[in-house]
């Protein structure tokens, strides 16, 4: 008898192991927040708003990844790169190694969704302090960064020439829109639905000579790193949009002062953190769906061999 009743509760137990759910069992997250400037330290991003969780790392090929905060808003989990990853950049090093690693990470981790922000100095002479900006186009005014993070990183999948023709994924270009529209009776600043960013090399504010050129090739906004996050975004497959806020007049437009500045990067903040987080609740049941051709477009193979078996591939940019 007790034979039996032994044989039976090992019948449970390991029948259990098979239906019940793990607890140790890692969840899967497919969304990520990389923060700018506006965004600020994980410990103060979403502050009473978000649940954290510790965070994860990845080893790259350019050395550790930086920190993927892992959090969770109205039980939706995400992690949050904070200031692009600029933590891990190396005294003297490109500072473009910074945006591969985060890059590279946040695809080894199995994102396949993420959402950005950037405080920027408004090129457009209506465009003022505290106005968001949910971008539908860019150019990138530097060429110290890789332009091509698969074959720096050595990882193999199409989009090496991807399309560009509508960066952005429209899908989560509209949940930023939407959500921006219910917080404006609230907000500061004026929403604009459209923009071309245009990124310029880091560590300085531009000259008036560069704004002036700027304008004259149609940009709308400027900053430093928007540019090549959705450039390894596309390649990666990726559905990447931005929410840009104006910080400041771009140098040459007007003048501004500093603190003032300072003082919208705080107020901004305050409104875009929400913004981002309710459209990361709409994300699983509204930005899964296959995008429009061009979002996913990638060539692979050689241009000059016309009779590739491997000339276009068409891919969602959500999914692999």
């Amino acid at each position: 008898m007790n034979l039996t009743f032994t044989s039976f509760i090992f019948f449970i137990v390991y029948t259990a192991a098979f239906i019940l759910p793990s607890s140790a069992e890692e969840e899967k997250v497919f969304i990520a927040v990389v923060g700018g400037t506006s965004f600020g330290a994980p410990e103060k991003f979403g502050l009473d708003l978000v649940e954290s969780n510790g965070f994860i790392q990845i080893d790259t090929p350019l050395g550790l990844g930086p920190k993927l905060y892992k959090m969770r808003y109205k039980g939706v989990p995400f992690y949050y790169v904070r200031m692009y990853g600029y933590e891990t950049k190396i005294p003297g090093e490109n500072d473009g190694n910074v945006h591969v690693r985060t890059w590279y990470s946040l695809y080894k981790a199995g994102v396949t969704h993420a959402l950005g922000g950037a405080s920027s100095g408004a090129i457009r002479t209506d465009w003022d302090y505290d106005d968001l900006v949910v971008i539908d186009d860019f150019m990138v005014m530097e060429s110290h960064r890789t332009q091509n993070i698969l074959n720096y990183t050595g990882i193999e999948r199409p989009g090496i020439f991807a399309n560009y023709v509508e960066p952005f994924s429209p899908s989560l270009r509209n949940l930023l829109i939407d959500e921006a529209r219910k917080a404006q009776p609230g907000y500061t600043g004026k929403l604009w639905e459209r923009g071309v960013f245009a990124q310029h090399n880091p560590g300085r504010f531009e000259t008036a000579a560069e704004i002036r050129a700027m304008r004259i090739l149609g940009a709308d906004l400027t900053s430093e790193n928007i540019g090549t996050c959705t450039v390894y975004a596309r390649q990666l497959g990726i559905r990447w949009a931005t929410l840009c806020s104006i910080a400041n007049p771009a140098v040459g437009v007007r003048p501004f002062d500093f603190k003032d500045m300072q003082a919208s990067v705080q107020r901004i903040a305050a409104q875009a953190i929400p913004i981002v987080l309710e459209s990361i609740v709409r994300i699983p049941d509204e930005a899964m769906a296959p995008e429009p051709a061009s979002t996913g477009e990638v060539f692979t193979g050689s241009y000059t061999d016309p009779d590739s078996k491997s000339s276009n591939i068409i891919e969602s940019t959500g999914n692999e």
